[in-house]
């Protein structure tokens, strides 16, 4: 979303390509006067809302012609947000050294933008909560929400689908905020600061449709057949907050920081994916609404979530990863169930990562749910386990298997095997039987299940081979089901 501009912009050629695109995303985009001097554009009382809803005023701007082809655009002081309904107060923009310039990229417009510092600054009340039917104290809403050292560009290019492309770039993003609910005897502070704000998001619309207009499942199809996309990318650095809550039913204080971080987003016709890194995550919460000090200590995070969208002839990808390393909580959080330290501390691990591929429609499920018909059953073709673990306790569970599936009989039937292993269970259950969280009967029934399904491999280790064969027979450890 850079380039050079090869063609003079006019003022007034910006100016109409923000009320197209505008329309395109059921936006109206006007201004109260319009007067263009030797290519100064002035504009007065801008608004930015959708039709017939109070949105973004500003007070003036002016759009001036440049010798090299760009035109500067420099917003008036005065930015804000019209309160609607039932809220009251102010919601304003404010910046230090905003500059905008726009210019000629790739047949469109790309508008390169930088400040100092950016901040939306807002005062409201809004209509509490009644649960007696009496009227509700105002509940009071104040806060901050900015950017330091903001670059970036937005881009606007023509095309068989028009893409819109956001680049953010900024040293710190940071909010404070207070709220108090009478009503609710509630009353609440919280702060955030993150370093290193790097995101970029493109948005592809095919020209023929306008946004507003997508008001159904089919709509949503048709536009995504058509080479509507959404992508998004996104890096930061490392964060910290809190949060403080008065309340004679939730008192809460709260401190937190979080490592560097990153994520993807895609959504198009062929795929849905959301993935994100982080490197771990420290919460301490003092002495309220739990009686001691606890605190929360994670790991490196990762989650992967991808499925196809619409169905085709062949299969598409699907997967779902879930991993957190290293979870633990502080000594006098443990000691709260387990004072007697039957159970060992050691950092609990999650890790589920399966993959396969399948065939499935999701905008045909949704339009199955919206009309109450009954939907269309999905087809996979495969599962691979490639791992499933979990450790907590002293304990450890881990599995991996592989099955393919026979979709002919309408319902899927799968032929594969899947191997389980447990170790430290009994271990496990007898701590808790001395942390008085399991009693022995129920103990009892947990080892008669365990006996059941698995077949004893060593020190405290199960073991299981489950295998799914032709005629939907489950084979558990080589017997059949039912048992």
């Amino acid at each position: 979303m850079t380039g050079t501009a090869h063609a003079a912009l006019t003022a007034d050629q910006v100016w109409q390509s923000w009320k197209d695109a505008g329309a395109l995303v059921g936006l109206t985009i006007s201004a109260a006067t319009e007067n263009n001097s030797a290519g100064v554009l002035t504009l007065n009382g801008v608004s930015i809302a959708p039709e017939g809803v109070a949105g973004i005023t500003i007070s003036d701007m002016t759009l001036t012609e440049q010798s090299d082809g760009s035109v500067a655009i420099a917003p008036g002081a005065d930015i804000g947000v019209a309160m609607s309904g039932d809220a009251e107060g102010s919601v304003k923009l404010t910046h230090d050294g905003l500059t905008i310039t726009a210019r000629e990229a790739d047949g469109g417009v790309t508008y390169d933008y930088a400040a100092a510092k950016l901040d939306v600054i807002y005062d409201t009340t809004y209509p509490g909560a009644s649960f007696d039917g009496s009227e509700a104290p105002k509940v009071a809403a104040s806060g901050n929400v900015g950017l330091t050292n903001l670059s970036g560009n937005y881009s606007d290019t023509p095309g068989t689908n028009r893409t819109f492309g956001l680049d953010i770039k900024a040293d710190t993003l940071a909010y404070s905020t207070t709220s108090d609910d009478p009503g609710m005897q509630l009353k609440q502070t919280s702060t955030s600061e993150t370093a290193g704000i790097d995101m970029s998001v493109d948005f592809a619309l095919p020209s023929t449709i306008a946004l507003a207009s997508i008001q159904s499942a089919a709509d949503f199809t048709t536009a995504l057949n058509e080479g509507m996309s959404f992508t998004l990318t996104s890096k930061q650095g490392e964060s910290k907050g809190t949060v403080k809550q008065e309340s004679a039913f939730m008192p809460m204080d709260l401190v937190m920081d979080a490592g560097a971080g990153e994520g993807t987003v895609l959504f198009n016709k062929d795929t849905f994916s959301i993935k994100s890194q982080a490197a771990g995550l420290n919460i301490e919460s003092g002495a309220g609404m739990m009686p001691v000090p606890v605190k929360v200590t994670a790991g490196p995070m990762e989650f992967d979530m991808t499925s196809p969208v619409i169905a085709t002839e062949a299969a598409g990808d699907y997967s779902f990863v879930l991993k957190l390393a290293d979870f633990s909580l502080n000594e006098e959080a443990w000691g709260l169930f387990d004072p007697q330290a039957a159970l060992p501390r050691d950092a609990a691990q999650i890790a589920i990562d399966i993959s396969g591929k399948t065939k499935i429609d999701l905008p045909t499920l949704v339009t199955a749910e919206e009309s109450g018909v009954q939907p269309p059953i999905p087809q996979p073709e495969s599962l691979n386990i490639t791992e499933l673990g979990l450790k907590v306790a002293g304990a450890a569970l881990a599995g991996t298997g592989a099955f393919t599936f026979d979709n002919s009989m309408g319902i899927p039937m799968p032929l594969g095997e899947a191997n389980v292993t447990v170790t430290g269970a009994n271990a496990l259950i007898d701590g808790l039987i001395k942390t008085g969280l399991l009693s022995e009967d129920d103990a009892m029934g947990a080892r008669m299940m365990m006996g059941m399904f698995m077949v004893p491999a060593g020190d405290d280790t199960l073991t299981s081979k489950i295998e799914a064969k032709e005629g939907m027979q489950i084979l558990v450890n080589g017997q059949p089901l039912p048992m």
